[in-house]
């Protein structure tokens, strides 16, 4: 059991004890810009965890590209968009330190890690990681980011505005809502707006291969948002309730009256896995039943959290 400091040729070392990795490596890292995947080739059933937002793409600080080519080698990428942590788990050592996976921070940057193998700092950071991988990138997602990627801009620091924020603790996750639904028979009327409302959400795919376009109709106000996360709690009769994959909104229908309802149509996009009993997925993520039949905005962080991840890829 050893822990070290590390200031000199950080980067020669995590590089050389990934590539020779027998086991999966998890890893936390809130940039990975061009060139990263030589840098941190991770070994296939890795999970690799970035700042892939918006923001991070258009200022080059990620490179989608990169990521895609880890995603090749059977790599599963994550998305946190307020991570800054470098946390790197390969084998029995956890490396923790100030260095992202970039050129610039193999090259140019004055960078710092502490090595260790005490097993209660690799176990905690092993969580760390593991407790992240809630968002997870697909390919077809990762090619519509490159549109977006733009070579990076080093204009030295800039002071930030305002008052300074204490470290965030928590993942930055998406509003994630649960629809309490039952099994109903739509109309002429119904099924015609429905049509015209997958039409439409159609345009709005991020994913094909082993994603599916999933919806329900909801009655009065709508809560539903695009790019909410939406689980679907289907009321089959008989005490039989399943729950959907987490979905992402790609769109939703203006309201239209149906007789004396207003009605509008939501179109998700979600990963084709099998629905879960009610009573499975409560004794999964430890919460009372009750707790999955409530509908609306989930506002407890620790249940989003535990909702999102149980869905996630496991080593």
């Amino acid at each position: 059991m050893t822990t070290a400091f590390k200031s000199q040729s950080i980067w020669p070392e995590i590089t050389s004890v990934v590539r020779d990795a027998k086991t999966p490596c998890l890893v936390a890292v809130a940039y990975f810009g061009k060139g990263a995947s030589s840098l941190l080739p991770l070994p296939k059933g890795s999970r690799l965890v970035v700042n892939a937002s918006e923001q991070a793409i258009k200022s080059g600080q990620t490179c989608p590209d990169d990521l895609l080519k880890l995603l090749r080698r059977g790599v599963a990428v994550f998305s946190v968009p307020n991570l800054h942590a470098k946390v790197f788990v390969v084998g029995r050592a956890a490396y923790v330190g100030s260095n992202n996976v970039s050129h610039n921070s193999a090259t140019t940057l004055m960078e710092a890690a502490v090595r260790s193998t005490d097993p209660d700092v690799a176990r905690s950071a092993r969580k760390f990681v593991k407790d992240l991988c809630l968002d997870e990138l697909t390919p077809e997602f990762l090619r519509q980011l490159g549109k977006l990627y733009q070579k990076p801009k080093f204009l030295g620091n800039r002071k930030a505005k305002g008052k300074m924020e204490g470290t965030s603790s928590r993942p930055a996750l998406p509003r994630l809502l649960l629809a309490q639904l039952k099994p109903t028979n739509w109309s002429e009327r119904e099924q015609g707006l429905h049509e015209t409302g997958l039409s439409e959400a159609k345009k709005h795919r991020r994913h094909s291969r082993s994603w599916i376009i999933d919806d329900f109709s909801w009655d009065g106000k709508c809560p539903f948002q695009k790019d909410d996360k939406v689980l679907q709690a289907t009321d089959e009769g008989g005490g039989n309730v399943f729950i959907t994959a987490p979905g992402r909104v790609i769109h939703v229908t203006p309201k239209e009256r149906v007789g004396n309802r207003l009605v509008s149509f939501v179109f998700l996009e979600r990963p084709d896995l099998r629905r879960r009993r009610i009573q499975n997925l409560a004794r999964v993520i430890g919460c009372e039943v009750r707790k999955l039949k409530r509908g609306g905005l989930v506002r407890d962080r620790s249940f989003a959290q535990a909702l999102l991840g149980t869905w996630a890829a496991t080593l």
